[in-house]
């Protein structure tokens, strides 16, 4: 697998809203049995949020429409399949013990891939970078992933040039997070760069998170073997 020095967590400019797009940003979010809740929930709060003045709606996808059941014992019920969602500007992939669910499927990596090829950006939280991995499109860029799950995550993908160090990084239109709480710095830096800085700072004030802005600073990777400094 190739793994990135882990510095400069952002790659060249995030695709701005594209020109002419006046209507409402579909927002995607593939759900599974066993998805993670905070790796979806916590994104969602701050790009739903108003006072991020983007016009969002939230599709929940999955392969079927029956309810889906975190980890976490939440079920959330799908608007769309993954074949009858509409067109999506972001498309949103958690992680959780279900994935494989989607990525030992060749038929499912099939339909995600179209997925993000068809959006605007693409977002993953935890290990959700393991389900972007499996259909090939990162191959090449920098991305991570959970601090605890890195090493299983980066075999999903060797092309791939995965840093160990980052709470989130940014290449081209591909944000991934790392663990869990990690996709709630990353959904904020999103909203800093569709509105601005100050507005993603509002928003973590209201909601009273604390921001890592600097995604080189991730205070977790040491408390890892794999992801620890040498």
């Amino acid at each position: 697998m190739s793994l990135a020095p882990g510095t400069h967590a952002t790659h060249g400019p995030l695709p701005q809203i594209p020109t002419g797009h006046t209507g409402t940003i579909k927002l995607g979010v593939l759900l599974y049995d066993g998805f993670d809740l905070l790796d979806v929930m916590g994104p969602m709060r701050v790009l739903g949020e108003e006072l991020n003045t983007l016009n969002i709606e939230i599709i929940f996808i999955s392969h079927s429409l029956e309810p889906c059941s975190s980890s976490q014992q939440v079920k959330v019920a799908p608007h769309h399949t993954l074949e009858s969602a509409p067109k999506l500007d972001i498309f949103f992939m958690p992680g959780g013990i279900g994935q494989t669910f989607y990525t030992e499927n060749p038929t499912f990596v099939q339909l995600i891939k179209n997925r993000v090829e068809a959006s605007t950006w693409t977002f993953t939280v935890c290990t959700g970078s393991g389900i972007l991995a499996t259909t090939g499109l990162i191959d090449g860029y920098a991305a991570t992933t959970n601090k605890s799950l890195f090493e299983w995550v980066a075999a999903t993908g060797p092309k791939v040039k995965w840093v160990k160090r980052a709470r989130w990084v940014q290449d081209g239109k591909f944000v991934t997070a790392s663990g869990v709480s990690a996709g709630i710095d990353a959904a904020l830096f999103f909203v800093s760069q569709l509105t601005s800085v100050e507005k993603a700072r509002e928003v973590a004030t209201y909601i009273e998170y604390t921001w890592h802005e600097n995604a080189d600073e991730d205070p977790f990777a040491d408390e890892y073997p794999y992801t620890a400094r040498p």
